[in-house]
């Protein structure tokens, strides 16, 4: 083998890893926005389940304005705040807040008194 093509097989070889370095940062950034991503699908999720049931029974009991907190499971804590505000002849107006860190998720609706 001549000297040059030996010197030519090292540069080829250094190209080669760093393209594979670019490769594998781009498949790390990837997967961390898509984790990001699952986590807020996740929540989102659990503050619509929390927001509905909240609104289901204003529905069905008492209807007082009121706030609690629930945990999830990998410790998220969620803030849910509710309103009721009576229609005077008109249904009244039911509303749940469910925030969780800088995000929220308002629901609201109407139900006869």
């Amino acid at each position: 083998m001549s000297r040059s093509r030996a010197g030519s097989s090292l540069v080829e070889a250094v190209v080669a890893t760093a393209l594979a370095g670019i490769a594998a940062a781009g498949l790390a950034a990837t997967a961390a926005v898509t984790v990001d991503g699952l986590r807020l699908a996740r929540d989102t999720g659990t503050a619509l389940a929390l927001a509905t049931e909240r609104l289901e029974s204003l529905r069905v009991g008492s209807r007082a304005n009121g706030t609690d907190a629930n945990a999830a499971a990998d410790g998220r804590r969620f803030v849910r705040t509710w309103s009721v505000v009576e229609g005077r002849g008109a249904p009244t107006r039911l509303t749940a807040e469910v925030r969780w860190g800088s995000r929220s998720v308002t629901l609201a609706t109407e139900a006869l008194p």
